[in-house]
């Protein structure tokens, strides 16, 4: 009986040890592949040297390097390292082509039989600055269809030391259609990692536009500001202008293999945000004979949170669950948003589906069904509400060169 239980015993401590994870001691990191600083990887990989980690370790590593965005896909391998017991870390790099683009089109099937249509398109380039950043320089069409947005972008990783990273941005909006003056829109974000798979990410932004109009002093549509029986100019110009700023605070934990593919992992992520507007309005009061200046303020505060979780089934084929809620209050006029969404899909992806190649090519078609709620409420106001369902559909494709998005949408209201 006792020799029973030692040999129960032992059986079970082998088991244990051979379950275990077996664990390196990193003694540093090779970056394989890449034009860009070796440090932005290994800042990003988030594994100090002269520690132990698991295999775990070292794909969660790569799958950050994967979202980098100027690295279309990432691989490694272990090595011995330069004393005994000591491993060496390879990270092989593909990165994106200095000149790139990204195309986003979409369509969506309204109730009453309309279909609405939207798009962007981006050309850009990417620069590296070795240890200092990166730059990129981009064109793309504006989301409203008035003209073109060029930008420049600033970004820089492991800031003194810590892992840190920070991004500016500034773009100016190229001949519009419209009269409408288009101020540079500025973009600033910071982000610091707590742990491996955690970030916590602050951004700011704005924006600001003005329209000039002409006014008659005199009613008498004088358009060349002449007239013969007055010394003066009888046009002024009359300003109105906006501006609009956002921030918001965002924690996020990334358990995913890949940004645009992902096979396997979590993405959760949440955060406050506020939003500040400001409008301008220039009138001429005839009785002063002056132009007075009014000004409409707005601030709103909300709370922002998003879940994806994506699992593989069999083959290539990938289920996926996405969830995301809004809301959001004003403080001014007291009105409350709320804003929720759930989808359900599954995604088969085209290449190969694997850890230990590198895949200049990858693409993914993937369908799904939703749910979709909106309520609006305000004091002395009936209550507005709106839910639908939806079927989706869509495809992306992802090369050196850039990334196609094309998403077809079919919407019932509820």
């Amino acid at each position: 009986m006792r020799s029973t239980v030692l040999s129960v015993c032992l059986f079970l401590a082998a088991f244990s040890a051979f379950s275990q994870e077996r664990t390196y001691r990193l003694e540093r990191i090779i970056v394989e592949g890449s034009k860009f600083d070796d440090d932005i990887v290994r800042a990003e990989a988030r594994l100090p040297e002269e520690r132990e980690y698991t295999d775990a370790d070292f794909r969660q590593a790569v799958y950050r390097v994967r979202r980098l965005p100027f690295v279309t896909d990432a691989t490694y391998r272990i090595e011995p390292g330069v004393t005994a017991g000591g491993t060496t870390l390879v990270i092989r790099i593909l990165d994106v082509t200095p000149a790139f683009y990204e195309l986003d089109l979409s369509g969506t099937r309204l109730p009453d039989g309309e279909t609405a249509r939207d798009g962007s398109a981006f050309l850009g380039g990417r620069f590296s600055l070795h240890n200092l950043g990166v730059i990129e320089l981009g064109l793309q069409d504006s989301d409203e269809g008035d003209g073109m947005n060029l930008g420049v972008a600033y970004r820089a990783y492991d800031i003194l030391g810590t892992g840190g990273f920070a991004t500016v941005a500034i773009s100016q909006r190229l001949r519009p259609q419209s009269e409408i003056d288009y101020s540079p829109v500025m973009v600033v974000g910071l982000g610091y990692p707590i742990t491996q798979r955690q970030t916590v990410t602050f951004d700011f932004s704005r924006s600001e536009t003005s329209l000039d109009r002409d006014f008659d002093l005199l009613g008498d549509d004088d358009d060349d500001d002449e007239n013969d029986d007055v010394d003066e100019d009888d046009n002024i110009t009359l300003t109105n202008s906006d501006r609009f700023d956002f921030a918001s605070l965002r924690w996020a934990y990334e358990s995913i293999d890949d940004p645009f593919f992902a096979t396997r992992g979590v993405r959760l992520s949440g955060g406050p945000y506020w939003a500040g507007s400001t409008f301008t309005f220039e009138n001429y009061n005839p009785t002063t004979r002056v132009i007075d200046t009014s000004e409409l303020e707005s601030t709103a505060y909300g709370v922002a949170l998003d879940a994806s979780l994506y699992r593989r089934l069999f083959g290539r084929t990938v289920g996926i669950v996405r969830l995301n809620a809004d809301g959001s209050r004003d403080n001014d006029s007291e009105i409350e948003n709320l804003r929720g969404a759930a989808r359900l899909g599954l995604g088969f992806d085209f290449h190969r589906q694997t850890d230990e190649a590198i895949r200049p090519f990858k693409a993914r078609f993937e369908i799904g069904a939703g749910y979709r709620t909106f309520e609006r409420s305000a004091p002395g106001l009936p209550e507005l509400s709106d839910d639908d369902t939806f079927a989706e559909a869509a495809f992306v494709m992802r090369h050196r060169w850039g990334t196609v998005r094309l998403t077809g949408t079919y919407l019932n209201e509820e």
